[in-house]
């Protein structure tokens, strides 16, 4: 019977959308086990797209504690390894004295000390941990590495089918807007969500999406003030398909809110309103180019989540917030061109030129078969083209950080004398435990870190999430995951080895496996396609 880990969170929707990182440094270091979810029924959508689980358990809102109770009964048939409590209440208690496994952990939910805050009974800390960082704590008591450190939802590349963006113009930068929020207390006034959008499209020419419930259908006054193509509102849009909506928007600009989650799991800047709850309780927007508005009050935050009315005549918490503020970070943003491309990051050593065993002279250089022809391919398609490579040969000993320049440099010589210009090469030279005291330690950008990619984004306005990801290692492979891209295992280089490794960790590797770049280049142009 195979193992498998229970993984615990009831909701609410940001909250499951937090959880991905774990997900995905839970899938790093157990490929042999199935990962199954236990969450509420309405947020199996949610889940779905998360590429690291393996099963989705759901309990019905409706649902008695007897039916729980049966439920957990039926989960307890012998196969759970671990269970990993993300939620830390009542029911995920209980989940945790029924079920037998081996290993049992729980998130540690800092109930004091964002008691205090709330209660003005301890100033706001200098740092805090974000809940995702909570997430990781719990999963490392399990002997898991932590490398993904921020909400990730692999995107689907074709988004032909979204319903509602027909009557947009194209042309036109898009900027989702989501003003609602889980509780009254916590959103920004909507007409000041609606200043912003005519600001924006004022100075930017945007288009704006309109993101709303039931609940505040029609209230923007925007549909009369906005020139034609450049509004949509959309109400109550499908939760499986809002991952891909927000993807195709340059910027979100919401309260705090699941939207602003999601929003930073699929790539698209977010700028987020914070009032009467604050980034010290764990739950700001953490994606790569995320931005808080919020001013000081000394009543702030009033309490976790925002359910609490204010006490005073007015929200100064969020009066004081203006348009003019959050326009103006938003713009910011647009001008950033953060998140408007995508790429393809290829593994050098192995995959791009022929594996020479810790290269140290660049006139050793060697292509592998194909691989100028798969960058071409790769430019014609429009991705950006990144090399990134681990170089522990500096860590070891064995030449300096000298000698990999030189060879990055030719390198990138004979590239651009065959036809291809690579927009960024990025390499690490760390190894934990090197014999190089000032490279030995563990960092940030040795693969499946995401540093050097998220590095890249930076630089060069990339999109991880629908970007490729190939390489000849398996650290190429959990990359991709770490960072929402779609990655690739050539079988040149270490990949024969790494495809047995594979293999043996149960794993079906027929999808993720290729030749050689070229082959995987192929794969991708098919995925492109949608073929």
């Amino acid at each position: 019977m195979k193992k498998r880990i229970l993984v615990i969170r009831f909701g609410s929707f940001g909250d499951i959308i937090l959880t991905s990182a774990a997900l995905a440094n839970l899938r790093i270091s157990y490929r042999g086990h199935s990962i199954v979810f236990l969450t509420k029924a309405r947020f199996r959508p949610v889940v779905e797209r998360f590429g690291s689980v393996d099963e989705i358990v759901t309990l019905p809102d409706s649902a008695t504690m007897g039916d729980y109770y049966r439920l957990l009964l039926q989960l307890d048939d012998g196969s759970i390894d671990m269970v990993v409590d993300l939620h830390g209440n009542p029911r995920s208690w209980l989940a945790r004295r029924l079920i037998g496994a081996n290993r049992k952990v729980v998130y540690p939910k800092r109930r004091r000390e964002r008691y205090r805050i709330t209660r003005r009974r301890k100033r706001i800390p200098d740092s805090w941990p974000h809940t995702i960082d909570l997430y990781n704590d719990a999963i490392a008591q399990l002997g898991t590495q932590v490398h993904c450190r921020r909400p990730v939802l692999p995107l689907l590349p074709a988004t032909d089918g979204l319903k509602g963006l027909d009557a947009l113009d194209k042309s036109q930068p898009l900027v989702a807007f989501a003003p609602g929020a889980a509780h009254p207390n916590k959103q920004w006034p909507m007409d000041k969500f609606a200043e912003v959008a005519l600001q924006l499209n004022s100075t930017h020419n945007v288009a704006v999406l309109w993101l709303v419930t039931d609940a505040d259908r029609g209230q923007s006054g925007l549909e009369d003030k906005l020139p034609p193509g450049s509004f949509v509102e959309l109400v109550n849009y499908p939760i499986e398909q809002l991952a891909d909506l927000i993807a195709t928007a340059r910027v979100t600009i919401a309260n705090d809110s699941g939207i602003a989650h999601l929003s930073s799991a699929v790539g698209t800047p977010v700028v987020a309103v914070f009032g009467p709850t604050h980034p010290a309780l764990g739950f700001a927007p953490r994606g790569l180019f995320d931005t808080v508005v919020e001013v000081d009050e000394a009543c702030r935050p009033c309490s976790l989540h925002g359910r609490t009315p204010c006490y005073r005549n007015r929200r100064y918490c969020f009066d004081r917030v203006t348009s003019e503020m959050v326009g103006e970070v938003a713009a910011e943003q647009l001008e950033l061109q953060a998140g408007v491309e995508r790429a393809l990051f290829v593994d050098r050593d192995g995959t791009l030129i022929v594996d020479k065993n810790y290269l140290d002279d660049p006139d050793r250089i060697e292509f592998e078969a194909g691989s100028i022809e798969a960058l071409k391919l790769t430019r014609k398609m429009g991705l950006k083209i990144v090399v990134i490579s681990n170089q522990s040969g500096v860590a070891r000993g064995l030449f300096g950080i000298d000698t990999v320049e030189r060879v990055n440099a030719r390198l990138l010589d004979k590239l651009a004398a065959a036809g291809v210009e690579a927009d960024g090469l990025y390499y690490c030279p760390h190894l934990p435990g090197g014999s190089v005291p000032e490279f030995s330690g563990v960092c940030n950008c040795r693969k499946p870190a995401p540093g050097m990619a998220e590095e890249a984004a930076r630089q060069l306005g990339v999109r991880l999430q629908g970007s490729y990801v190939v390489g000849d290692k398996l650290d190429d492979l959990n990359l991709g995951q770490v960072i929402g891209a779609r990655s690739f295992l050539v079988r040149t280089g270490h990949g024969r080895d790494e495809e047995l490794r594979l293999r043996e960790s149960c794993i079906g590797s027929s999808d993720c496996v290729t030749d050689n770049l070229l082959a995987a280049v192929k794969r991708i142009r098919a995925v492109e396609r949608n073929d």
